[in-house]
């Protein structure tokens, strides 16, 4: 049984090539992001948004501000973001939310591939993604068939299917998809292959042209470190760009690679190009290696420390990724006393609790104590019923 010492945390957070990161974040002292979003503002947002402001607004200015401030803007998070996810920065567009981003890219593969009228979706997604990927069939008179698993994806006519999205990783487990793999096989039945890694990018070794991906989508506001109001992005693989047009809210028709998101908040946009900063040069196989260790540690530490509570981890083969789901019938009366012992956790249903591990700002002497401080919650509630 694992039961290594705080000392031995330290000595990891001693060694990590990465915690020059933790300081660039403004972090409450004491507190434990484990719920997967932004660590916390930038130390350095204030004073850049005041200046960003006054410059822009100001009396100084002499010229109105445009709709090519937030281009200009969005164009430099592009180029931040796409080694991050092994893109080219022209096949990036940053503006939208996630779910609006899905919305469109299952339109444009549905008319890169007319005559599928079905659109397979991963059932682990958000329900406003749920509902927009409905309406997306509903425009093109299709069908929505939502999945649990990609070998289900064997039933449906190879014929029908115009496009396949679903997580890198899996929300429901933790699990962490093969993606080539899983692409090769969509491809190899005639559809295209979408993929959302709003809980990836920025944690996990991402290669969407490596991958041979059709398109993507993301959210900023967590591993990239564009808190809260971020915009996602998009992503549209060169070979299909400038193939059709697409229509913008104004009406006007315009090649893919120019009509694929409206405008964007200049400020988030700026927020997001400053997070992605931090992580420029940094390989993602460290980010990804980090995030590893991180969630290994904690598991490590919660099999020696809770092997004698009802809490089951829902542990995917294979090493960890960048979360990890637990399931107790009293998730929420845990996560109420996590924090009020300052450790931030993600409780989305009733018998669960999901925790993610950022390789930006957390140390691993934050997964050591989150391990603590959930063994002593469990046997606090178990003392009292």
């Amino acid at each position: 049984m694992w039961t290594s010492p705080r000392s031995v945390a330290e000595a990891l957070d001693h060694a990590d090539a990465l915690a020059d990161l933790r300081v660039r974040y403004d972090l409450p002292p004491g507190l434990i992001r484990l719920d997967g979003d932004s660590g916390g503002p930038l130390r350095t947002t204030p004073a850049r948004l005041r200046r960003f402001v006054m410059h822009r607004h100001g009396p100084h200015t002499g010229r109105p501000f445009g709709e090519s401030e937030w281009r200009r803007e969005a164009r430099l998070a592009a180029i931040a973001l796409a080694p991050l996810i092994g893109a080219a920065p022209k096949e990036l567009t940053v503006g939208e939310s996630t779910s609006i981003n899905l919305f469109k890219a299952l339109l444009a593969a549905a008319r890169l591939r007319p005559g599928r009228p079905i659109l397979a979706v991963g059932r682990d997604c958000f329900a406003a993604d749920r509902f927009l990927a409905q309406s997306a069939a509903d425009f093109i008179g299709g069908r929505l068939h939502l999945f649990n698993d990609v070998s289900e994806l064997a039933a449906l006519p190879s014929d029908d299917v115009a496009v396949v999205a679903l997580s890198h990783t899996d929300l429901r487990t933790g699990a962490v998809r093969d993606a080539a793999a899983i692409t090769a096989e969509i491809h190899r039945r005639g559809a295209l292959a979408l993929w959302d890694l709003s809980h990836s990018a920025g944690a996990l070794h991402v290669d969407l042209h490596g991958w041979q991906a059709d398109f993507a989508i993301g959210c900023g506001h967590k591993y990239l470190g564009g808190g809260a109001g971020a915009p996602a992005y998009s992503y549209v693989a060169s070979r299909h760009r400038g193939t059709f047009p697409v229509c913008t809210t104004a009406g006007v028709l315009h090649p893919l690679a120019d009509g694929f998101t409206g405008s964007a908040s200049t400020l988030s946009v700026s927020e997001l190009r400053t997070g992605l900063s931090l992580l420029a040069g940094i390989a993602v196989e460290e980010l990804a290696a980090k995030t590893a260790s991180l969630a290994q540690l904690f598991l490590d530490r919660l099999d020696s420390n809770c092997a004698d509570t009802r809490i089951e981890v829902l542990r995917p083969p294979g090493p960890p990724g960048a979360q990890v789901v637990l399931r107790h019938e009293r998730a929420q009366q845990i996560a109420n006393a996590l924090f009020d012992r300052d450790i931030v956790v993600e409780n989305p249903a009733s018998d669960l609790l999901r925790l993610h591990f950022a390789p930006s700002w957390l140390r691993y002497v934050d997964a050591w104590e989150a391990a603590e401080q959930l063994h002593a919650a469990l046997h606090d509630i178990a003392s009292k019923s």
